[in-house]
């Protein structure tokens, strides 16, 4: 003989559930039957406004840029060249984590050192804050790469 189980007490809310879902579904069939009778016209005045939505939401999508790290090691580098102090490097540490023993190398190994730089700190610097022994860039050098190594990773960039 069968016995016959009680049904789990959530029945309620999926019964609830699948008549709301059954619901959206009707209207969407309306809609459906609605758009293949309508005209001519009517139909190519709404693949105008979806092509623009799509447009659109496509060209947002593209235009702003996923913010966070892009690089491994979580810096932001930028080259300001018309500054009148020269050319200066900005140099941001994006991540989550303190940079330990910080090496700053331009193209020719030109170094510049600093011992720590805690997450979101940045350093500005001119070009001639670099050395290569006891000299430093030419006034008129324009440096086209900067390598930064610490202690918990490098990443080589090119300065544009």
């Amino acid at each position: 003989m069968a016995t016959r189980t009680e049904p789990p007490a959530q029945d309620g809310r999926l019964s609830a559930a699948a008549e709301v879902l059954g619901g959206w579904r009707a209207r969407a069939a309306d809609l459906a039957d609605g758009f293949r009778r309508s005209d001519r016209f009517f139909k190519m005045r709404a693949g105008i406004v979806a092509a623009w939505a799509v447009l659109s939401l496509l060209t947002l999508w593209g235009s702003c840029a996923t913010p966070g790290q892009h690089n491994a090691l979580g810096a932001d580098v930028q080259v300001n060249r018309d500054s009148i102090m020269g050319t200066q490097l900005l140099v941001r540490n994006d991540s989550d984590r303190n940079w330990e023993d910080v090496v700053l190398t331009l193209d020719d190994g030109w170094r510049y050192a600093q011992p720590t730089l805690r997450p979101q700190d940045l350093v500005v610097l001119s070009v001639s804050s670099f050395r290569k022994g006891d000299e430093a860039p030419p006034r008129d050098h324009r440096p086209r790469a900067l390598r930064i190594s610490c202690r918990q990773g490098s990443g080589r960039f090119d300065l544009r």
